[in-house]
C-alpha cells in the first residue's frame, strides 16, 4: 500500500487515537489561577502576585486585562478562532464514533452544532468569514463537502470535492488534497484545477535532496502553509530519518525551495521576512528556533520540551507553552524581537493536557482537555 493511501485511510482515526491517549489521566490541575466553576464563563482580573516574578517585567510592558475561563462537559480535539468571542472546535459526536463540528460563543456560553459526522480539523479563512468542511451521511458511500457562512449560517454543498486536507489561499480559494492530487479550488466559480499530485511532488523532494529512493520521501499533508503574497505553499517532509521544509510556486511547477533539515520539525511558522520559527530538535537539543533564510541557519530562542507556539498578526508578540518536570507546565507569552525573546513571562501554570494555542487581535486563547470534558481560556492583553 502506497504512503499517501495509509495516511489519508487512517488519518481520523490514528489522529484520534493519538488525542484518546494524551486525555487519558484527567483534565488539568490550575486551581492556583482559577476557583472551579459549574459550566458558566467566569472573568477574573489577574493579581500581579500571580506570575512569576522573577521573569514578570514591569507593569507597562504586560498587563492583562481579564482572563475568561469556560468549563466545558466535552472533549475538544481541535480550535480555531473566528472572532474574540467565537471559538470553532471538533468535539466527540455519538459516543466517540465521530466529530462534531461546534460554534461556541464564549460571553454567554452558548454552544450551536454546524454540523455532525465531520472529519477532524477546521479549515477556517483568514478573514473568519466562512469554514469549509465534509461530512459523512450514512445513506452515502461518499462525503460530502460544504462552505458554511459563519455570519448567516447558510451551508452551501461544493461539487466534486473529495478534498481531505486543506488550506485556504486567500479568502475565496483554497488548496485540497484528495489522495492523489493538490487541486486550487476557487469558491466563487467552482473550478478546481491541479496544481501537483503527490507523485509529482515526492519526485521533486527527492531530486531537490539527492534522494535515490522516493519511499523514503513522505509529505506531512497535515502541516502546511500559504505564503503572504499567496504565491506559495510550505510543505512539512520527513526525510528518512530528518524533517524538512520545502517551498513550491503555485505558478511554476519547477520553482522548489529545500530548507535546512532538522532532526526533528513538529511545528513551523513562514515569517514575513521568509525566515521560519521551527519548534523541534536540532543538533540534539528541543526547543523553538529561528531559521534565517539568508544564511540557512538556525538561531535557538527558547531551549527546552515546547509542545505548541503561536504568533499574533504583527508577528510582535509570541505564545509558547513549556513542559518541565514534575508537571510544571508554562504557558508564556513574550516578545519577537530580531535574535532572541524579549519580556518572556510566565502567565499560566501546571496545565497536565494540552491541544494548542491560538492569538486573536489581543486575546491569547488556550484549551485543555481529559477524555470527557475540557476547559477553554481566553486571556486578554492591554497594548503594549
Amino acid at each position: 500500500m502506497k504512503k499517501r493511501g495509509f495516511w489519508s485511510r487512517y488519518r481520523d482515526m490514528l489522529m484520534l487515537s493519538g488525542l484518546l491517549i494524551v486525555f487519558v489521566g484527567g483534565i488539568f490541575g490550575i486551581g492556583s489561577l482559577f476557583s472551579i466553576g459549574h459550566g458558566k464563563p467566569r472573568t477574573v482580573i489577574l493579581p500581579d502576585k500571580q506570575f512569576n516574578s522573577r521573569l514578570t517585567p514591569p507593569s507597562s510592558t504586560i498587563q492583562i486585562e481579564s482572563a475568561t475561563k469556560l468549563p466545558n462537559d466535552f472533549a475538544i480535539y481541535d480550535f480555531e478562532v473566528a472572532d474574540p468571542n467565537t471559538v470553532i472546535l471538533n468535539r466527540p459526536d455519538r459516543s466517540y464514533t465521530g466529530i462534531k463540528l461546534s460554534q461556541l460563543h464564549m460571553d454567554d456560553n452558548i454552544l450551536k452544532d454546524i454540523a455532525t459526522n465531520t472529519e477532524y480539523g477546521i479549515t477556517l479563512s483568514p478573514d473568519q468569514s466562512k469554514l469549509i468542511y465534509s461530512q459523512y451521511r450514512s445513506s452515502q458511500a461518499q462525503k460530502t463537502t460544504y462552505e458554511y457562512d459563519l455570519k448567516t449560517g447558510e451551508h452551501h454543498k461544493l461539487k466534486n470535492d473529495n478534498s481531505y486536507s486543506r488550506v485556504f489561499v486567500g479568502n475565496e480559494s483554497y488548496i485540497g488534497y484528495d489522495d492523489l492530487v493538490f487541486n486550487m479550488v476557487d469558491l466563487d466559480t467552482g473550478k478546481k484545477h491541479e496544481l501537483y499530485s503527490y507523485d509529482e511532488l515526492v519526485a521533486k523532494v527527492a531530486q531537490v535532496s539527492n534522494i535515490s529512493s522516493p519511499d523514503d520521501t513522505l509529505i506531512m499533508l497535515d502541516s502546511y502553509e500559504i505564503s503572504r503574497d499567496l504565491s506559495r505553499v510550505y510543505v512539512l517532509v520527513k526525510l528518512k530519518e530528518n524533517y524538512a521544509v520545502y517551498s513550491f510556486s503555485l505558478n511554476d511547477k519547477n520553482d522548489i525551495t529545500a530548507y535546512t533539515p532538522a532532526q526533528d520539525i513538529q511545528q513551523f511558522k513562514v515569517l514575513k521576512n521568509g525566515d521560519m520559527l521551527i519548534q523541534g530538535m536540532i543538533n540534539n537539543e528541543q526547543g523553538l528556533y529561528r531559521y534565517r533564510a539568508d544564511t540557512k541557519k538556525f538561531e535557538l530562542l527558547v531551549k527546552g520540551p515546547i509542545w505548541s507556539f503561536d504568533l499574533d498578526e504583527e508577528e510582535s508578540r509570541i505564545a509558547y507553552f513549556l513542559t518541565l518536570e514534575g508537571q510544571k507546565n508554562e504557558v508564556h507569552i513574550a516578545y519577537l524581537n530580531d535574535r532572541k525573546l524579549g519580556s518572556d513571562t510566565v502567565i499560566y501554570r501546571n496545565i497536565d493536557y494540552f491541544i494548542k494555542l491560538k492569538w486573536n487581535d489581543s486575546n491569547l486563547f488556550v484549551v485543555g482537555s481529559s477524555m470527557e470534558k475540557s476547559e477553554l481560556y481566553r486571556f486578554s492583553f492591554r497594548a503594549w
